[in-house]
């Protein structure tokens, strides 16, 4: 039977419950147009999905429901104006009783219809509800698998928590691209005339080394030396940069380069100048070996948790980077990928070999002094831009320095003009400490950094003194 004239048909019947012809009419048409209305975008969506033709009967059932629910759409709309009514719910319930001779599926379509606004409102709700349980749902299951990772690899900061292999490799985090120092990861596996091989892959070349005199130094513990003997170990590193002519760093240079490179290193060892200069392709080269002094930090001050050490040739090793600080603003412009790398591997070994602490390894303008005039940052190699992060340090620039907070030096509209227009952070800190040391001495600040210029004096003379070098060695050192 026509699908068409079935819907007349069921119109026709709900059409009788309006007494008035007119009203009836007026039912009749507009539910019809209606219907038309719908079944015309019912082909129009049946042409759009070929697929629907082939369950004909689905379609149509879907047709015929929606056909009630523009029944009662238009019952609704038309009742008040139907037959008189006693009351003004009697239009309501005969409307439910007509309602509910059509199928169920069609008056809950309607009943959807009739409240979609509070329904459309729920269900935002709902959507929202869910999406943020979905949301902390997977949040907490990748923390819990970020906890179950580190956990397997060791490498859980809660407190208690041990790795599962103390032999096994240890997951890294995006805040830590590369592993973090661990002394016992690194020894040495190979050892030649001239080049040593790490665990942690890094190549020392000795094509260039030499010796010097031996280390010896003094440790100073307020305002007097700590212990009877001179100490030989180093204790830490200062890291340069080597000033000299830079080319750009591009494949058709690579020769030149390799030529200005051999021709520093030369310069290095005739002077002895650092126990390492690492080239702009990342090879790590020894100059002075480990046991003995490089010519490297003259007139230096620093300071950890033993002591202030003054002259750090003695003290700490000279780690070169051939690089230049009028090259860009940071150290990753003024360094290689190549340094960048070989720079971190050759402070692990070190740090490993002879148990330094990250608190000292620090840079060149960071601890270099100038005693004529009570000025910091003589040499302000690195006094600015260096990359701690990447060596897997912390940022000494934070650090208050010893030769401001202790000895009281100073600075100049110049170095502050030579560094970009302002100091590390940690001067200002330092500056504050040298303040309250000279108000519990009672002393006024000039007069205060006047002693102690003249203490910096005589603790450089007494390891100068003391430290065994060969004759002259004294003179050598005030000049640097």
């Amino acid at each position: 039977m026509d699908s068409t004239l079935s819907y007349s048909k069921l119109v026709e019947r709900y059409a009788h419950y309006f007494e008035r012809p007119e009203a009836r009419l007026r039912f009749l048409h507009a539910t019809l147009a209606r219907q038309s209305e719908a079944r015309q975008k019912a082909e129009a969506a049946l042409a759009r999905f070929p697929f629907l033709r082939r369950s004909q009967r689905l379609f149509d059932q879907l047709l015929k429901l929606w056909l009630y629910h523009l029944i009662f759409q238009e019952l609704t709309r038309l009742l008040p104006s139907a037959p008189p009514a006693r009351s003004v719910e009697e239009p309501r319930r005969r409307l439910r009783r007509l309602a509910g001779r059509a199928p169920l599926a069609s008056r809950l379509l309607f009943g959807c219809y009739r409240f979609r606004r509070p329904l459309a409102a729920f269900g935002a709700v709902a959507l929202a509800v869910t999406l943020f349980g979905v949301y902390t749902g997977l949040a907490w299951s990748a923390r819990r698998a970020n906890d179950l990772l580190a956990d397997f690899y060791g490498t859980s900061k809660r407190p208690g928590a041990t790795p599962r292999d103390a032999g096994a490799a240890y997951a890294q985090t995006p805040a830590r691209p590369l592993p973090d120092y661990r002394p016992e990861k690194i020894w040495l596996v190979e050892q030649k005339d001239n080049f040593e091989r790490y665990s942690n892959g890094a190549r020392i070349l000795n094509d260039f080394a030499t010796e010097n005199r031996p280390r010896g130094y003094r440790v100073f513990r307020d305002g007097e030396a700590a212990g009877d003997e001179l100490k030989r170990a180093p204790v830490g590193i200062v890291y340069h940069t080597s000033e000299n002519d830079m080319l750009p760093f591009t494949p058709d240079n690579s020769a030149s380069i390799e030529v200005r490179s051999r021709g520093l290193l030369e310069y290095v060892r005739r002077n002895k100048s650092y126990n390492y200069v690492i080239d702009r392709f990342g090879q790590i080269y020894r100059i002075v070996r480990d046991e003995d002094a490089a010519h490297h930090a003259g007139n230096s001050v620093w300071a950890d948790e033993q002591g202030t050490y003054v002259g750090l040739n003695d003290s700490f090793l000279g780690v070169c980077f051939e690089s230049s600080m009028e090259d860009g603003d940071s150290g990753e412009e003024r360094l290689t990928e190549a340094q960048l790398v070989a720079g971190r591997l050759l402070t692990q070994i070190l740090r490993s070999r002879h148990q330094i602490d990250d608190a000292n390894c620090v840079t060149h303008g960071l601890v270099s002094v100038n005693p004529a005039n009570m000025r910091i940052c003589f040499h302000h190699d690195w006094a600015r831009g260096f990359p701690f992060e990447a060596m897997g340090l912390s940022d000494k620039y934070r650090v208050a320095p010893a030769s401001v907070a202790e000895f009281g030096f100073t600075y100049d509209e110049e170095i502050v003009e030579k560094l970009g227009g302002g100091l590390w952070p940690g001067v200002a800190e330092a500056e504050e400490a040298f303040a309250r040391r000279a108000e519990r001495a009672g002393q006024e600040p000039e007069k205060f950094r006047h002693a102690m210029r003249e203490a910096f004096r005589g603790r450089m003379e007494q390891q100068r003194r003391e430290r065994a070098g060969a004759p002259g060695e004294a003179e050598r050192a005030t000049a640097e």
